[in-house]
């Protein structure tokens, strides 16, 4: 009697749910297709202009790049980048003034697992062939495929032994490619590498002889890299503080301060129109510290007036920054200075960029270190004080 009861009471409020107001006639179901675009999917009917239909994520109101097209009765919300940070409950809602249906999935547990089984499948039968990308901090494996997540079911081996996240081999990917960065390789990380991408139904492997020819030109382009990202770490840089543009009155004192670093310290020098600017009575040139740059002018004059340019440089490299200078005299109207159209300009390293190796234990007492033979020695520095800008002797 109590199935019956409910049978009947489940009964009459879909009687009244179908034939009194909108209502959903599919309810929602995920669905993935062929190209690996992974969409909530349902079907509403008994609509009126009125009718509103809203998405939700675990009671949280979802608001998607276009409308749902109510005319067409189907409705759909595309998951992007589907994974396990998309989890979760979803729901749909229809309503209007003569009442309102909902539809909700828990897209987790077996409905996920189901999905991303389907996701390695796909992605499994469109993997390429393994291809080389070097970085600044090591050889990467790339494997494109339609799409890639953490939680497919993707391994990758060096020969027979199978790799894991490490400082050592970073694992991860986009969503069109998985990757696989030996980090600083050496001769033992020669040989063959594999990915193996698997699902219910099938494996698919793709390999990749890291050796040879193949792994020496990969070496050499990961060293110029490398030493392309040491030079502009370390390279001459202005931090901050110089204005595009400064107005100042005739006989006041401007003064040009920003700060500067690199290592090794930056050598900063100025010039105005071109000329480089040499200190005198007037024009004082200064850094402290090797990292406060400034150029003071006493007394402006009209002559001062022009584009001053600031550069910063070191063995890695360095840049310069245009500064426009306008002067007006007492009681004039304020001109409107106009910035320079290059403010910033990169200065690229001298060639070759020499990497500093790690220093050596110290030898024993009583004996002389044997003289490094890879490179040439570095110019000696006054011990405690770093480079300092070339400053020309002062006007007499």
């Amino acid at each position: 009697f109590k199935a019956a009861l409910a049978e009947a009471d489940f009964q009459r409020r879909e009687y009244i749910r179908v034939k009194e107001g909108p209502h959903f006639s599919e309810f929602l179901s995920l669905h993935v297709g062929d190209d690996c675009s992974v969409t909530l999917v349902c079907k509403v009917a008994n609509l009126k202009k009125e009718s509103e239909f809203h998405w939700y994520k675990d009671d949280t109101e979802i608001i998607p790049d276009v409308k749902p097209d109510l005319s067409s009765g189907v409705c759909k919300l595309p998951i992007k980048e589907f994974s396990l940070k998309t989890t979760g409950v979803y729901k749909a809602t229809i309503s209007d003034d003569r009442g309102k249906d909902m539809s909700q999935i828990d897209i987790s547990g077996k409905t996920f697992d189901e999905a991303i089984n389907k996701l390695s499948q796909l992605a499994g039968a469109s993997a390429a062939e393994l291809v080389i990308k070097c970085t600044a901090t090591g050889i990467q494996l790339q494997c494109h495929m339609k799409y890639y997540t953490s939680e497919m079911n993707i391994s990758w081996y060096h020969s027979e032994h199978k790799l894991t996240h490490s400082d050592k081999t970073v694992i991860g990917g986009t969503p069109t490619m998985a990757t696989m960065e030996v980090i600083e390789p050496m001769e033992k990380d020669k040989g063959a590498y594999s990915i193996v991408i698997t699902n219910s139904e099938s494996s698919h492997k793709r390999t990749l002889d890291l050796s040879g020819d193949v792994y020496e030109k990969a070496y050499a382009e990961f060293q110029k890299l490398k030493a392309e990202a040491y030079a502009e770490k370390n390279r001459g840089k202005v931090v901050g503080g110089l204005p595009d543009v400064v107005t100042i009155m005739e006989k006041k004192t401007l003064s040009l301060t920003c700060t500067v670093c690199g290592d090794p310290k930056p050598q900063v020098s100025w010039l105005k129109n071109g000329a480089e600017v040499e200190p005198d009575d007037q024009y004082v040139v200064s850094i402290d510290q090797g990292r406060f740059a400034s150029l003071t002018i006493k007394g402006v004059s009209m002559e001062n007036s022009g584009r001053y340019t600031m550069i910063v440089q070191n063995k890695y490299g360095g840049e310069s920054v245009d500064i426009v200078v306008s002067v007006y005299r007492h009681g004039e109207k304020i001109p409107e200075a106009k910035p320079a159209l290059t403010p910033k300009t990169i200065i690229p390293p001298k060639l070759p960029i020499e990497i500093p190796q790690p220093k050596t234990q110290p030898a024993p007492s009583g004996s002389s270190p044997a003289p490094s033979a890879s490179s040439p020695a570095a110019p000696k520095a006054a011990p405690g004080r770093g480079i300092k800008s070339p400053t020309p002797s002062r006007r007499k």
